[in-house]
């Protein structure tokens, strides 16, 4: 016997060969592989396309939501030892929702084999090498056979033996299948299924029928092949009973339809494909633009990045820059992400948008416009200080933004003896008392984007201060009004304080409280009222800290004061004048000049009538009173002329030469007492208003005259009363005087 290995999509078989001899043995075994699922959707270029293979099921297509152009291609599966399926090509008016597909297997070769799945013909008996019927391709809104939108029919079975081959299937009428010494079936229809094929002897094929391929007839020497299966079959082929010649006749091909109420742009074809059956469904996804974004490669690079899902491609047209003088470049697409190249902009903000066709594509919450800001300026620098002692100082050297190219000679230092730079960390080491200034040059570190920074050089000025303060006590300033004490006290510190100074204040009773002024190097405390007393102001030790961190004085600074009530000064008690002393009177005693005064004129030496008395012991003790009375200096002023002039006219008068002449008899005045100040006042100015005594100026005439009379008795008496007189004026108005300053 002669084996043959043939394989089909869903199965292979392994039949015998037409044998010689009356006898014939024929032995055929049948393997179904696994199930090929439906491949997985692609999409290029916002294509989608998803295969569907042979599995022996039916499966469900649900189509994507907002899909469009929905279309198809579908083939029948080839008939065993016979001919091949048809195709269908077109696409839904609307796209629906989904649809089932039906995959047909393709034909088996074995004597009585059954038909291929989805409609294929059974083959007739019994070679062994009769071919079966091709399934159908369909996809249908449900199930059943009047489901179908569109099927794609399967090819006929060949006949056995050495018979004829089965039709091809497709079109709206399918192929006939081959005859021999049995006719071959008729091909399925748009209406109708195939004929049945005629035997030559043995039993009859059957014809197609609505989704399903005829049977072939059978016979002992080769069987007819079975139909294919189709929107209607095609028709079994006849069988042959006579063992010479042509032998049996192929099965009829399925025909292919399509409801063109639902799909459009139909193409039929017969006879394409050569295996099980295949359908391939392929749709349109929404095009969408889900991102557009700028990324700032260089300070001379922009990258905007555009992710579209759908068939839409973008290009340079679709992308609007404002600034002119941008180059953009065609985008590259790398996955579903079209990335365009932006160089040469001179502006360093600018704004790009989509062109209206590819806007109208931008998904909800995706802006059309990118406001693109380019950074082109470099790092900047500042200095943190983290560590300092006596003589070093640690920074952090902090950027405004990454960067690379930093190193030691890059920092200029002055004031310190060694500095190190490390991870950004910079050290000076030795330094001196007083400033230290550190200098970053400019343009020698470079951020992610090419710009050189710092723009200028940057610079710390920092000065080394470990001196601590000192304080001083000033002297206080005290007054004193009615028993109470107003001060001003004054603490001098000699820095910048970061602290306010700490001042305990002691007082033996604490009588009034301080208005604090701080100053700038000065501390005032300002006391209104205080009580007499000791009173104690502390400046502690280390309270003054200034802005270096250095505390001090060293020890407490103390400022002591007591404040003393001055005893007041009792105001004078005016002195009550003594009564002047009963004066006895006595004869006054005549000088006798030496030398005779000048005559007066003879109008002038008119005789006089002289007082009757003049007492010289009183014209005596009143003089010795004057001089021995202490006198009061008075500043800016002078005594009152009067007493003066009378002053000096009574010793004038006492001490001036006289003509010797005998002593007149004169009648003693009675003694009188001195009255009050205010009494001997008005006396006074009785006296000098007394008209009819002679006046002072008659005895200087006479004396004027050159008249040397001797003075006698007459002219002392003249004279005595107005040295008495002048006398008692001028101590009265001394003493009134003195009463006056007193008070």
């Amino acid at each position: 016997m002669e084996n043959s290995l043939q394989e089909t999509a869903g199965s292979f078989s392994l039949c015998g060969m037409k044998l010689r001899s009356l006898l014939a043995l024929t032995f055929c075994s049948s393997i179904a592989f696994g199930a090929v699922p439906a491949q997985a959707e692609e999409c290029p270029d916002g294509i989608c396309e998803l295969v569907f293979e042979y599995t022996g099921n039916a499966e469900y297509f649900t189509v994507p939501d907002g899909a469009k152009n929905v279309s198809f291609e579908i083939s029948g599966a080839a008939g065993g030892r016979g001919g091949m399926g048809g195709r269908v090509t077109g696409e839904f008016i609307n796209s629906p929702n989904g649809f089932w597909v039906f995959v047909g297997g393709e034909g088996v070769i074995n004597a009585e084999a059954p038909g291929g799945y989805n409609g294929g013909g059974r083959a007739g008996g019994s070679r062994g090498n009769e071919g079966s019927g091709g399934g159908a391709s369909d996809i249908r809104s449900g199930t059943n056979l009047n489901d179908r939108i569109v099927v794609a029919g399967g090819g006929g079975g060949g006949c056995g033996y050495a018979g004829a081959a089965g039709g091809a299937g497709g079109n709206l009428i399918a192929e006939n299948g081959g005859s021999g010494q049995g006719s071959g079936g008729g091909g399925g229809r748009e209406s109708s299924g195939g004929s049945a094929g005629s035997s030559n002897g043995g039993s009859s094929a059957q014809p197609g029928g609505f989704g399903v391929g005829g049977t072939g007839g059978s016979s002992w020497n080769a069987g007819g092949g079975g139909g294919g299966g189709g929107w209607f079959g095609g028709g079994g082929g006849g069988a042959d009973d006579d063992s010479c010649c042509a032998d049996a006749g192929g099965g009829g091909g399925g025909s292919s339809y399509a409801n063109t109420s639902l799909v459009t742009n139909i193409n039929h074809q017969a006879g394409v494909q050569n295996a099980a059956g295949r359908v391939v469904i392929r749709h349109e996804v929404p095009s969408k633009i889900t991102l557009f974004a700028g990324t700032q490669l260089t300070n001379n690079e922009v990258s905007i990045s555009m992710e579209v899902e759908g068939s839409f491609s973008p290009n340079s047209t679709h992308l609007e820059i404002v600034d002119t003088a941008c180059i953009v470049s065609e985008p590259e697409l790398t996955g579903s992400t079209y990335v365009f190249q932006i160089q040469g902009c001179v502006d360093s903000a600018f704004q790009a948008s989509l062109a209206p066709e590819a806007a109208a594509l931008l998904i909800d919450d995706t802006s059309p416009s990118l406001q693109i800001e380019l950074d082109l300026v470099g790092p900047e620098f500042t200095f943190e200080q983290t560590t300092s002692t006596d003589h070093d100082y640690v920074f952090n050297l902090v950027g405004s933004e990454d960067h690379s190219g930093f190193s030691s000679e890059d920092i200029l230092v002055a004031g310190c003896g060694s500095t190190a730079l490390l991870n950004k960390r910079l050290s000076l080491n030795d330094c001196q008392e007083g400033d230290i200034t550190i200098t970053i040059e400019s343009k020698v570190v470079t951020d992610s984007m090419g710009n050189l920074g710092p723009s200028e050089p940057t610079v710390l000025e920092l000065s080394r201060d470990t001196i601590a303060p000192t304080a001083q006590w000033l002297e206080p300033e005290i007054t004193e009004f009615d028993g109470t004490f107003n001060l001003v006290i004054s603490l001098r510190h000699d820095d910048s304080l970061v602290e306010d100074a700490v001042v305990e204040f002691l007082a033996d009773e604490i009588s009034c409280l301080p208005v604090t002024t701080v100053g700038e190097g000065e501390i005032t405390f300002e006391y209104i009222g205080c009580a007499p007393g000791s009173m104690s102001w502390k400046l502690a030790a280390f309270s003054l800290i200034d802005g270096a961190g250095n505390s001090g004085p060293t020890s407490d600074s103390v400022l002591e004061i007591t404040l003393v009530a001055s005893v007041p000064t009792p105001e004078p008690t005016p002195a009550t004048p003594e009564p002047a002393p009963e004066v006895a009177p006595r004869q006054p005693a005549l000088q006798i000049p030496s030398q005779l005064a000048p005559e007066l004129p003879d109008e002038i030496q008119s005789p006089i009538e002289a007082p009757e008395f003049i007492d010289q012991e009183i014209v005596e003790e009143i003089l010795e009173f004057v001089e021995s009375e202490e006198v009061i200096p008075i500043e800016k002023e002078s005594p009152p002329k009067a007493v003066a002039t009378a002053s000096t006219r009574s010793s004038e008068a006492v001490s001036s030469p006289i003509a010797s002449k005998p002593p007149l008899v004169t009648p003693e005045p009675e003694p009188q007492e001195l009255e009050s100040e205010a009494t001997v006042t008005n006396d006074e100015e009785d006296l000098l208003d007394q008209t009819e005594m002679p006046t002072q100026s008659t005895y200087v005439a006479e004396l004027a005259s050159g008249d040397q009379k001797p003075a006698g008795p007459d002219s002392v008496a003249r004279i005595s009363p107005w040295l008495v007189v002048g006398a008692i004026a001028a101590v009265l108005a001394f003493i009134g005087y003195r009463k006056m300053m007193v008070r």
